[in-house]
Order: structure tokens, then sequence, then C-alpha cells
């Protein structure tokens, strides 16, 4: 077994590992960076769909968050915003569509708003619109004590309303079920805001005052984002190995950690983890950042809890080493929801008006309702971000179909069946007809349990690792399950792990 060391360690190549990478070499050193697979970049990926190269998994990042269009800025790549409305489809009636009001998490900003309140009557009666306004009223204190979203929105404004409006969003864009989800970390000062405004809608206003875009993407596909980091990293000197997988961690007595790792292949079935493909090595440091998902993170915690101390190790004490194997004992993140995305391109004068906008979000079918489609989301992602797709014949549109709530069975959504059924649900989505006779290419994609919930207890949990965690000499966790989803929690908490 060979034996080598490294100014720091990163461990995971996703969105939080390369900021992490950057962030670095701009102290002067010179990272190694360990992704089990064969590319960096995790959820940022991107795919050749018909004539256009465009994003199969994550399309944008949040606005509220400046450092990632600070960093992109810094690579000298532009940021844009997206073009066209949102939408809900809703399955009760035999099915329509309305326009998304505008607010945050689908809550409105004005009760008032003809899109929230004609649509609420439409879908749900005067009664639900009659039981939203009592937000007004309530003052600060009703829902004061409810950490998730479901109890949260309901508390203030409502079934209906959260049925309506929100859960579409939760299912649509954190694949979870409001109720499995923190409103904190989801909506990041929706709580805070409510207690000073003295109501949700107040709230909502003092956050999102104007209808302006939330989220931004990096021209051309947010693929580029990745590809920019990996370029500047190795340009600093650092080193990205892909195919190169973290099996252990230890601390150790020269350098702070030991970090055993092994080569890699790919798995016959890409959805489980590569194969190991040679002998392993191990990699001597002084810093260590934790970047991956939380199974391999507590993994590798266990096992640097579970090693013998050296006597000269400052990387822990015996005491912290218990306290944090304490936590990790029988801690289990709530399973995330398996996720398919149907990618289409297709051929249609129809579309390019963007009948629907840019996208549209699924209400689960309620009780009594018939359901006439299954997908949960789809983005009119040429609609959406048009420079993706510049240069591209006439009439050629790019449409991405998304699937899987917590609780459903996506096994059969593959091949032509799934292509099929994508076809099926954009043509009653978007109300034009699309049929295999328009399809110009397509690309089944499955991130089966890739999102994890950020219930209010696992973020308990979590926010007790990082502190014992930042007690360590020179071990930090990063990554979605510890900043929270998506790019504007994971980008800046990955630029700030490498302490000084």
């Amino acid at each position: 077994m060979g034996t080598r060391t490294a100014d720091i360690v990163i461990i995971g190549g996703g969105l939080a590992g390369l900021a992490a990478a950057y962030a670095a070499t701009k102290k002067g050193l010179a990272p190694l960076l360990l992704e089990e697979r064969g590319r960096p970049g995790g959820l940022v990926c991107s795919g050749k769909i018909g004539p256009a190269t465009v994003d199969i998994g994550a399309e944008s990042f949040a606005l509220r968050a400046p450092e990632v269009r600070e960093l992109a800025q810094e690579l000298g790549i532009e940021t844009v915003l997206p073009q066209g409305s949102s939408w809900i489809w809703t399955h009760k009636d035999g099915g329509r569509a309305v326009p998304i009001p505008h607010g945050v998490f689908g809550i409105p900003a004005s009760l008032d708003d003809p899109a929230f309140a004609s649509a609420l009557v439409e879908i749900a009666g005067e009664e639900a619109l009659e039981r939203a306004r009592q937000d007004l009223e309530l003052g600060p204190e009703a829902g004061a004590d409810c950490e998730d979203l479901a109890s949260f929105v309901r508390a203030r404004m409502g079934q209906a309303v959260l049925d309506t409006f929100v859960t579409p969003f939760a299912g649509g864009i954190h694949a979870a079920d409001p109720k499995d989800l923190a409103a904190d970390s989801v909506a990041p000062g929706l709580r805070r805001k409510t207690r000073e405004t003295g109501s949700l809608v107040g709230a909502v206003k003092a956050i999102r005052p104007r209808p302006v875009p939330v989220v931004g993407q990096t021209k051309g596909g947010m693929f580029r984002l990745v590809h920019a980091l990996r370029d500047a990293v190795l340009a600093a000197g650092g080193t990205i190995e892909s195919r190169k997988r973290a099996t252990s961690l230890a601390p150790a007595d020269v350098h702070a950690w030991n970090v055993r790792c092994e080569p890699t292949k790919s798995n016959p079935d890409p959805h489980l983890p590569p194969l190991t493909a040679g002998e392993s090595e191990l990699v001597e440091t002084d810093r260590v950042v934790v970047a991956t998902p939380a199974p391999v993170a507590l993994k590798l915690l266990g096992s640097a809890c579970e090693a013998s101390l050296p006597s000269g190790s400052r990387a822990m004490s015996a005491s912290l080493a218990a306290d944090i194997a304490s936590l990790i004992d029988g801690f289990r993140l709530p399973a995330g929801a398996p996720i398919a995305h149907v990618t289409l391109a297709v051929r249609s004068a129809a579309l390019d008006a963007a009948p629907r906008g840019s996208g549209m979000l699924v209400s689960p079918p309620g009780p009594g309702d018939t359901p006439r489609l299954r997908a949960k989301a789809i983005t009119h992602y040429s609609a959406k971000w048009p420079d993706t797709v510049s240069g591209t014949p006439d009439h050629t549109h790019v449409l991405r179909v998304s699937y899987g709530r917590p609780g459903e069975n996506l096994d059969d959504l593959y091949g032509d069946f799934a292509v099929d059924t994508a076809l099926a649900d954009a043509t009653t989505m978007l109300g034009v007809e699309l049929g295999r006779d328009r399809l110009l290419d397509s690309r089944v994609i499955h991130w089966d349990g890739s999102l994890v919930p950020q219930t209010p207890e696992a973020r308990a949990t979590v926010a007790g690792l990082t502190a014992l965690a930042g007690k360590t000499d020179g071990l930090v966790l990063a990554g979605a399950w510890v900043a929270g989803s998506g790019l504007a929690a994971v980008i800046p908490h990955g630029l700030k792990a490498v302490r000084e």
C-alpha cells in the first residue's frame, strides 16, 4: 500500500467539494479532491439531447445567496435570469392549470393577487380564501412553534393553501412532503419575518416585495460552473482524482489525519456505487473536508471514531470521538424520494409561444380526484433558459418531465415506457399534442434518494455533529445534508469549509 501527503483532502466532488477545493487554492493550499465516480459535479451535469447540450441534473440556483453569482463572476461566467412564468397543475375536476402567484414557495405576497385568490376559489372554494385571510388577524403567535413547513402554513393560512400551492413546490423542488421539510431550512427567514410583521403574507411581502425571479443560471447551463471550478482548481495546482473513493478516515500521529482510498470502476448498474478496481493507498494530511452524501459521511466519521488514537494525535480526543460516535449511533437521515427526469427534445411550432410558461408544478391527486398524469413537474427548458438552445433549428424545444414523490415506485419508468409516459404527460400539461412523431431525442435519468428531506429532527442532529466536528483539528463537514439543499446553500457553505 502506497502512502503520500496532501495539503488538504476534499472527499466528494459535488459542488460542495469543488467549492471547498477552490477556496483551498485561494488560501495557498494544493487540494487533493477524491471523487468515486467518473466526473466531478454531483447532481450538476450535462447531456446532449438532440441538437442541444443541457443540464440533466440541477439547472438553477436561488438568488438569495449572492455568493453563487459572485463566484460565477469571479470565474468569468455570466449569470442569467429565467424567462417566462410558472404554473401549477391540479387534478381537481378533471385537471386544470393555473399560474403561480407572486410569493415564496407558492405562498402569496398579497391575498388580493388575482392569480392566488381566483385560483384558490376555483380549486377549493370561497371558504378556503376566507380561511387564508384569517392569517391577517391571527397575530404573530399562531404557528410560532411549528417547525415543519406544512404545520406552519396550515396554522397560518389553512389546509387548502398548503395543498394547492405549497405541496407542489415541495414535491417538485425538494422531492418531499412539506411535513418533512424544516421551514427555516427551505424558506429561510419566513418564520422570523412572520413574527416581526404579524402575518405570513406580511412575511412573504417583506422577503420578496416585487415579482422578480428567485433563481438564476450560469449562462449556457449550470454545468458550466462545474467546468470552470474544475479548471480553476487544476490551474492553481490542485489535483482532482475521479474514480477514487475514500474508504476510511483515522486520526494520525505525524499529520492530523490518514485518509485511506481506493480506485473504482463503473458499476454495471449505474444507479449503484462504483466497484473497487485496485489496491488501496494512504493519504496523510492535516486538513479534511468530507463533502459526500450523508451515508458515506457518517460511515467515514464512524471509522474515525473507531480508530485507535495515536499517543501524539491532535485530531481529536477520546472523549470527542465518543461524543461523535454517540450521535452517529442510530442516526439515519430520512430517505429521499425516488426521482426520475425524462428529458425530451421535440419539434413543435405550437410550443414557440410557450403556452404554459417556463414550467409547471403538479399537485398530488386529492381524495376523489381522477389523475390525468403521473408527472410531478415539467420544465419547458428552452423557454426558461433560451441561451442553452441558441443555434438549434427552428421549433426545437427541450422539455424535462420530472417524476417521484415520497413512497412512489419508479421501477417501471425506464426506456420507451418512460418516454411515452413523459410525452403523454407533457401533452396534457402544455396543451400541445406531442407524440412520437414530434420526438427528436430523449434521455431518462434516475436520481433515487439524492434529495434528503430537511426535517427539523434531522437538522438538529446534523447541527450537533457539525458542532462536534468543529472541535476537531482539521475536519470539516460539508454538502447538502449539512448546509441544506440547493446550490444557494451548498456552494457558500463549501466556500467557507476551509478553515484558516
